[in-house]
């Protein structure tokens, strides 16, 4: 039996808490001891976090700076987010060095934890990366632009990570590490990617380990299509969406059959928006049912809603939220087998958009195409995947990191531990 701390501390959204249940759950069921650090702990009304668990709460990370442009690389990221200060990044190691001598880990397993991956690194514990693959920079140098639609220099990515290691640098050397380590070292050929190499934001590494996607949804409500032969369209979305209202007048005007899951909606607005046709859940709904016989998916590129209905064929229509979204949402236009609501969006340019992608087939046959390739992908299996790969880790050699006869991030030379 191995201890697993299971930690989760930047990017928002219910996918990252919901893999981080699903592993713990998996490596619970196969005799392994799980705690989880969480930057929230809250899940959708009707769910928990079992006490099977110890959960705690991930030092916190300051807000993220205002920057004079958008961020180029993951570099970029991270210096906008909690990595602008050498204090706070020491602060933070510490802290991690803390939960680690709570939960005495064996193994950790980073779900877009940074920090987490640079203590355990200091501390000599094996660790390992998961995720869709944005947060898990390929092993080039520079890091690749996250923006590849617009021209940026090696020079421009390369001085983003110069600026990141100049702090990751102070703040070891506070906690008096001579020799440093920079966190594009932290990542590697044990990471796990739960996408397919389509979908790679970075595009397909020849020695990435894809697994596939492990999350889903289980216990959301069950709802039908109404019958009839109007083509159907599900939508997931926020109403943080830029052009949410014009997606949906032009999902009013449409001959269609829609149903629009918006978490977060004001219900007095779904009452003046809703139709017969246009109808509005503001609670998760059981999306394979409904994939299976729709005709159009639209989504703000949150990639596990995006892969699902590729999974089942259906070509998908795209407004993201931000550059994480877009980078993700330009990967499936690449497929063609979707089409981002781009740029300026008003009621009638979202109605032409969304009439493209229900008449022309070439949407549909490039959607069929990739659920061809993966017919036989199973989330179970993805998952099984990933536990095993997890337990792999920890069964690494050792490292007594916890001894109170040793530094911080030296090996135990007492022998009484």
């Amino acid at each position: 039996m191995a201890r697993v701390l299971i930690a989760w501390e930047m990017g928002e959204a219910f996918g990252h808490l919901a893999r981080c249940q699903q592993l713990a759950e998996g490596l619970r069921q196969r005799g392994h001891a799980v705690t989880l650090a969480l930057k929230d702990v809250r899940l959708p009304a009707g769910r928990y976090i079992g006490q099977a668990f110890t959960v705690l709460p991930v030092p916190m990370t300051p807000p993220g700076i205002a920057v004079h442009r958008p961020p180029v690389n993951y570099a970029d990221v991270l210096n906008a987010s909690g990595f602008a200060d050498a204090r706070d990044v020491a602060a933070r190691l510490n802290a991690w060095r803390g939960i680690f001598t709570l939960a005495r880990p064996d193994v950790l397993v980073t779900d877009h934890a940074p920090t987490a991956m640079l203590a355990a690194h200091l501390s000599g514990i094996p660790h390992l990366a998961i995720g869709n693959g944005f947060a898990i920079p390929p092993a080039v140098s520079p890091w690749p632009s996250i923006r590849p639609w617009e021209a940026i220099s090696e020079e421009t990515l390369s001085a983003a990570e110069v600026r990141l290691n100049r702090v990751t640098d102070a703040a070891q050397k506070a906690l008096g590490h001579a020799a440093t380590v920079h966190l594009r070292d932290m990542f590697g050929a044990a990471d796990i990617l739960d996408t397919f190499a389509e979908l790679d934001h970075y595009g397909e590494r020849p020695e990435g380990r894809y697994v596939g996607p492990i999350v889903s949804l289980p216990q959301a409500l069950r709802v039908a299509w109404q019958h009839g032969e109007a083509p159907k369209i599900l939508a997931y979305l926020r109403p943080t969406v830029s052009g949410f209202a014009a997606i949906l007048q032009a999902l009013a005007r449409l001959d269609a059959d829609v149903l629009c899951v918006v978490p977060g909606m004001d219900p007095e607005a779904v009452k003046r928006v809703a139709t017969r046709r246009l109808r509005i859940a503001l609670a998760p709904v059981d999306l394979p049912p409904l994939l299976e016989h729709a005709d159009l998916a639209i989504g703000y590129g949150n990639s596990g809603f995006s892969t699902q209905a590729l999974l089942a064929g259906v070509p998908l229509a795209m407004r993201p939220r931000h550059v994480e979204q877009m980078f993700f949402a330009r990967r499936i236009e690449l497929l063609g087998a979707g089409k981002l609501l781009d740029g300026r969006l008003d009621a009638d340019s979202a109605t032409a958009s969304l009439r493209e992608l229900l008449d022309k087939p070439h949407y549909r046959q490039a959607a069929n195409a990739f659920r061809d390739r993966y017919r036989q992908f199973s989330p179970k299996q993805a998952m099984e995947q990933s536990l095993s790969l997890i337990a792999q880790q920890a069964q690494q050699e050792a490292v007594c990191h916890l001894c109170p006869y040793a530094p911080f991030g030296t090996r135990c030379v007492s022998g009484v531990c």
